[in-house]
């Protein structure tokens, strides 16, 4: 008699469940599979034909040169009467505030220049062909009030300045005089005709440029107007300069030029084709050798299984006595329809620890479900069950089940009697007739 296994023997010498389940997995999604791995390897295949073989042209703007024009103003001083810390003859240079006593006399010269990046191929002297710049200034006197109401203006001519075939970096300077006492003389005599002052009076220089010529090819006209104020407070006067003012521009052209494409797209195309058909061949290959099948056992097996898990809390794995197994036995077609009925019945299910068969007692019966042989156990992979069909019933050759444990497992698995050797009735031995054929010895 071969000495039987126990649950944990059978744990871990059983099938590896984690790749049964797996290869299930794989067999009941292997057309969604193959559609994926189609669709993967035609989309790698798309990127892949679009970035190598026809990437397509795009429209582009690029800046082939630019040019600048730059204006500002520089102002000095004389001194012209004697002071403690001031000589004749000084000048005072860019300065805010200057004295109106000692150095009445603003000079201020108003300066343009331009400066071109010329295109490629070009010279900068040769990038830029006559080139005039005029620079206009007028003194304004006005007074304003509240909201910019004008109340009166008066405008004056103080310069112009024409310059012809200015280079770049060549500074065009047109220079003009202001005298802070006469032109706070003349708001006097102004404010005193008029009786009245309603606002603020400003005064300052209006500056237009005007650059005219042709850079790079192009013919370019450029204005801009800045403006230089002057405030006459008693014995000195304040000056508001602007600054550097800088305007340009940029020449560009469009070009249709071929279609450029990241590192990213130029590998990962590639990579989705190959991995998209070398899935589709590993399936096609599965499918073939029926490496991804899975056998009526294997899934019966697997439904067993889950079915063990779901239900593990109603079940206690007992060793019943010999005396129960001499009542007639009602055969369950699954373990989910056994706990179904030890639960409507009130009873308990209890797993046999030498056999593996689960029994319900209720009334004058024994309720069993004998669970098929995990694949690899010496099963028939066609059949489920050595000697047994997958339901735990006899051969079904037979006429009605037989009184005996015999079609469970093997006799390996059994070790003789239903009840694991302990000894049960005569007439529940199994005859040497039904014995299975892939018993282990």
């Amino acid at each position: 008699m071969s000495t039987p296994l126990n649950s944990d023997e059978t744990a871990s010498t059983g099938p590896d469940e984690t790749r049964l389940r797996l290869r299930a997995f794989l067999d009941a999604q292997l057309s969604v599979l193959l559609v994926v791995c189609l669709l993967v390897a035609a989309v790698g295949g798309g990127i892949v034909y679009t970035t190598h073989l026809d990437p397509g042209t795009e429209t582009q703007t690029r800046t082939v040169s630019s040019w600048t024009v730059e204006s500002g103003y520089s102002h000095s001083a004389e001194v012209t009467e004697p002071s403690p810390v001031f000589s004749i003859g000084d000048e005072l240079t860019n300065r805010s505030t200057y004295f109106a006593t000692v150095a009445p006399e603003l000079d201020v010269a108003a300066e343009v220049t331009y400066a071109i990046d010329p295109a490629r191929g070009v010279d900068a002297d040769d990038a830029a062909e006559n080139v005039d710049v005029a620079v206009d200034s007028t003194l304004v006197v006005r007074n304003v009030g509240e909201e910019g109401t004008l109340y009166w203006q008066q405008r004056e001519s103080i310069d112009s300045t024409t310059a012809e075939n200015v280079a770049p970096g060549e500074t065009v300077s047109a220079p003009f005089t202001l005298n802070s006492t006469a032109i706070d003389e003349r708001v006097s005599a102004i404010e005193e005709q008029l009786g009245a002052s309603p606002g603020q009076t400003e005064t300052f220089v209006v500056t237009d440029v005007e650059l005219t010529g042709t850079l790079n090819g192009e013919n370019v006209t450029y204005t801009r107007s800045v403006q230089f104020g002057i405030s006459h407070e008693g014995a000195t006067y304040t000056v508001s300069d602007p600054g550097v003012q800088s305007d340009g521009d940029e020449q560009q052209v469009t070009e249709t030029v071929e279609r450029t494409y990241g590192p990213l797209r130029g590998i990962g195309g590639p990579a989705l084709l190959v991995v998209g058909l070398l899935g589709v061949a590993g399936i096609g290959y599965g499918r073939y050798e029926g490496v991804l099948d899975v056998s009526e056992a294997e899934r019966a097996y697997l439904s067993y299984r889950d079915d063990r898990s779901e239900f593990d809390e109603w079940i206690t794995q007992v060793r019943l006595p010999s005396e129960v197994h001499d009542r007639p036995e009602a055969h369950a077609e699954g373990l989910r329809d056994l706990v179904d009925f030890a639960i409507d019945n009130d009873t308990g299910v209890v797993e046999d620890p030498n056999t593996g068969a689960f029994h319900a007692v209720s009334g004058e019966f024994v309720y069993t479900y004998r669970p098929p042989l995990a694949p690899g156990w010496g099963a028939d992979d066609g059949e489920g069950v050595a000697g047994s069909t997958l339901d735990g019933n006899d051969d079904p050759g037979d006429g009605e089940p037989a009184e005996t444990d015999a079609g469970l497992f093997s006799g390996s698995l059994l070790g003789g009697d239903s009840d694991g050797g302990s000894g049960s009735d005569g007439d529940n031995d199994a005859p040497d007739a039904t014995d299975d054929p892939n018993e282990n010895p």
